[in-house]
């Protein structure tokens, strides 16, 4: 242990120990890459052996010699996984299993000189760096790591110089049957711990620039890659036709150009704003605010002068708690949705219902009227004499009668009333909560202000007259037997000179 105090060896020893300490460093703060912590535990088995290695005891001896080649041969193994080759994990055993069957002769077995010991760890100590040196001068990498790796590459083979010296120092030594009883007289043995050490210790130092360098790169390039992704998002953001925002706690942080064009405003004064102060008020939009499914919904839009349209929304939720919204003008899909539902639900010649939705729409107003014993009425109406009109004034002439019949009819009629075309020209009426006597003024006036229509037409003045059944509904049969009723009363008023209302 005196040696110990010699302070180039105490010096060795402090080098190695901060190296160490450093290396573990290193490997904590770059754990997602490969090798840093392959070559920390290399490191660290290297400070263990080196200082096991001086205590002048055959074990101690032996194990830390083991260690200590145990450990470089784990840092090689290390810059193998940095560089992405296949780690030769078989030098660990090996070389290590060497160096102790080798002093395990020397101490148990038969004794020799202790310089010959040198000159076999410094053999196995030059072949491992060499192997490092070469690895990272002619190993693949990526281009920009060129400069580093060659300057931990000169570093190794220093590193591996120092110890081919000193192990052919050693040999001649050896061979001249001379034996240093007191190491720090050992040229073989100080040429390691001056210039050998410090020479390792600056590989180290190299390889910490080397996992630098890679960080910065990936650093670089991640930064490349969001600026292509951000400038994507952004032309995304202006080609699609919808609004697109990021919010948090409900408010606007940054949106797309469109959403300006969709409110009308600037986007300078929708930043910063409530999203719900963008729409009609709607409890089901804070639920959808909340619940962030990215399920669309329909709303009604508030624009900046005022006006409305039809919005589609949709809202995500994001990792750190903010929300990523969607908004569309779907005012086209709503107006081709209303057009289908009344195409559905409607003539398409005079706009009045069609005979189906005529059909479900009275069986909830008859069951209304039975539970609720509300009197009802019900017309059905036949244009006297419209086939002569289309025989004599054409087709086109006797649609715009129906039109106008029908529109008149509209006109006068009330919202909850069911007016309905059954067919050619003839129509149908439902008015709930009506008395007959109310229902036979309202039709009278009806047929009253029919008759006095003119319609202007190529061969002249037309003028049509409609004659009108009319019923009350008094309890609970189907609609089919009333409007057969209707129906009976109907052929009564036109058999009896039409252009009148009969009761039946």
């Amino acid at each position: 242990m005196n040696s110990l105090y010699y302070s180039p060896l105490l010096l060795s020893i402090n080098l190695m120990a901060a190296s160490a300490v450093a290396c573990t460093a290193l490997w904590y703060y770059s754990r997602p890459y490969r090798g840093p912590g392959v070559w920390t535990s290399g490191v660290l088995l290297l400070v263990s052996g080196f200082l096991l290695s001086i205590i002048e005891r055959p074990l101690p001896n032996v194990v830390g010699n083991a260690l200590q080649i145990a450990g470089e041969a784990v840092l090689v193994v290390g810059l193998f996984r940095f560089l992405g080759l296949s780690p030769p994990w078989w030098m660990v055993p090996s070389s290590a299993g060497l160096v102790c069957a080798f002093l395990a002769w020397h101490w148990w077995v038969s004794p020799f000189n202790s310089e010959l010991l040198v000159a076999f760890h410094s053999t196995i100590s030059a072949l491992l760096a060499g192997l490092a040196s070469y690895t990272l001068w002619s190993g693949p990498g990526e281009p920009e790591l060129k400069g580093v790796r060659r300057f931990v590459a000169l570093t190794f083979a220093g590193y591996c110089l120092v110890t081919t010296i000193s192990g052919l120092l050693a040999l001649v030594t050896s061979l001249q049957g001379i034996e240093h009883v007191d190491e720090t007289s050992s040229m073989s043995y100080l040429l390691p711990i001056n210039f050998g050490v410090p020479l390792w210790v600056a590989a180290l130092v190299g390889m910490a620039l080397l996992t630098l360098k890679r960080a910065l790169l990936d650093s670089q390039h991640h930064a490349r890659e969001a600026r292509v992704s951000s400038n994507r998002f952004e032309r995304l953001m202006s080609v699609t036709n919808g609004g697109v925002m990021l919010l948090k706690e409900g408010r606007i942080l940054d949106a797309s150009p469109m959403l300006a064009e969709l409110y009308a405003r600037p986007l300078s004064e929708l930043i910063g704003q409530p999203l719900a102060d963008l729409f009609e008020a709607n409890d089901d939009l804070l639920i959808q605010l909340s619940v962030a499914d990215s399920q669309p919904h329909d709303f009604q839009a508030l624009r900046g002068d005022g006006s409305q349209f039809a919005a589609e929304l949709s809202v995500a939720a994001l990792d750190d708690g903010s929300r990523v919204a969607e908004i569309r003008d779907v005012s086209v899909r709503k107006a081709l949705e209303e057009e289908l539902r009344s195409l559905a639900f409607r003539d398409p010649l005079t706009g009045a219902l069609n005979r189906r939705a005529f059909a479900e729409r009275t069986e909830h107003e008859l069951v209304r009227s039975s539970r609720n014993s509300s009197p009802a009425c019900l017309a059905i109406f036949d244009l006297d004499y419209f086939k002569k009109i289309n025989d004599r004034y054409g087709h086109a002439i006797g649609d715009q009668v129906l039109q106008r019949f029908s529109h008149l009819c509209h006109k006068r009629i009330r919202r909850t009333d069911l007016f309905a075309r059954f067919g050619g020209e003839e129509f149908v009426l439902l008015m709930p909560d009506t008395e007959q006597d109310q229902a036979t003024t309202l039709l009278n006036h009806l047929r009253e202000h029919w008759a006095d229509e003119r319609l202007d037409s190529p061969q002249g003045i037309l003028h049509s007259t409609v004659s009108i059944g009319l019923i009350q509904i008094d309890s609970t049969y189907p609609m089919e037997y009333w409007l057969e009723r209707a129906d009976t009363a109907l052929y009564q008023a036109k058999s009896t000179g039409r252009n009148r209302v009969v009761l039946g």
